[in-house]
């Protein structure tokens, strides 16, 4: 990776993660695969080997033209707000003197619900072979529910995962099918951080940013409603926490976000800096820093990063 990444022309590598866990997360388990606890210090050790930790205000900084980043750097992130996050991956960080950002889903802080696709993956949990309580009728009933596949190699767990967002009226029937209880499912399990648990974080050193408020699409959404769901999601963490600097993660990807909300969100100023999921690429907005996923593989980091750099200088030397 050393003779690829000076051609690269990528000097900050920003690294994001979703849940750290050694154990099954059940709204979580059946959407991808996350790092174990050895792993992500795996991952951790190999990043502090090769580039310089910096924080968001390092980035900001950056971007503002007070601060320059010369060597190689680094910055952690982490997706959805989960409390994995204050239970294990904090104090890791902590004891490795690393700062991060933690992207919080605001509407569903301190037990307010449960995002969609997380849902799923509870119903997914409840349906899998050999649950105790849960009989042949029941799947039964449950697969009727669900759209009839075009073809007949769809599994019943893609079925599930292809159900809309908007579609929550099948969710509460899959669920009542299914004899899940979601309500009780987040006031037992507590998925997410509470506005306490932020607080702490806060003093601890680290950074928290907005993923918006209930985690759709953006490109499914018309501009005034990616501005609204900006909008709300950032301006709870600034009254609630007075976060600094202002910084925005996309919930599922940039990809297919025009340039008009770039221009609304960076004019007013809502943001001071956002995050997309394109890998080590540039975007055509300076202020939107694409980032690399460390998850859906057991592959170390070493290749996930040889393989992104690989990709950079290819997109970079190639004629244009």
């Amino acid at each position: 990776m050393g003779w690829v990444r000076p051609l690269s022309g990528v000097s900050l590598v920003v690294p994001y993660y979703h849940m750290v866990s050694d154990t099954s997360v059940p709204h979580v388990s059946h959407l991808y695969r996350f790092r174990t606890v050895p792993e992500f210090k795996s991952d951790l050790e190999f990043f502090l080997g090769r580039f310089e930790p910096v924080t968001l205000g390092d980035i900001v900084g950056a971007l503002n033209g007070t601060r320059t980043l010369s060597r190689p750097s680094f910055h952690l992130t982490f997706d959805d707000g989960f409390r994995e996050m204050y239970d294990v991956v904090a104090p890791i960080l902590q004891r490795a003197g690393v700062s991060a950002t933690f992207f919080v889903t605001t509407g569903f802080l301190d037990g307010g619900g449960l995002a969609h696709h997380n849902a799923l993956s509870v119903l997914l949990d409840r349906i899998q072979p050999g649950h105790s309580r849960l009989s042949a009728a029941s799947l039964r009933r449950a697969e009727s529910l669900l759209p009839q596949s075009p073809g007949n190699g769809t599994t019943l767990q893609a079925r599930v995962l292809s159900i809309p967002c908007g579609q929550k009226s099948l969710v509460a029937a899959l669920a009542e099918t299914l004899h899940v209880d979601l309500d009780q499912y987040v006031r037992q399990t507590r998925p997410y951080l509470s506005s306490g648990q932020i607080a702490t974080l806060l003093t601890q050193g680290f950074s928290i940013g907005a993923h918006s408020h209930d985690h759709p699409l953006y490109s499914a959404l018309s501009l005034p409603e990616q501005l609204t769901q900006t909008r709300m999601s950032m301006q709870l963490l600034e009254s609630r926490f007075r976060v600094s600097p202002k910084a925005f993660a996309f919930p599922h990807t940039d990809s297919g976000v025009d340039r008009q909300f770039f221009t609304e969100v960076f004019s007013e100023p809502l943001l001071d800096v956002s995050f997309g999921t394109g890998g080590l690429v540039s975007h055509f907005h300076p202020r939107n820093i694409e980032r690399v996923m460390m998850e859906k593989t057991s592959a170390p980091a070493a290749r996930i990063l040889a393989r992104q750099f690989a990709r950079a200088t290819f997109l970079r030397l190639r004629p244009h």
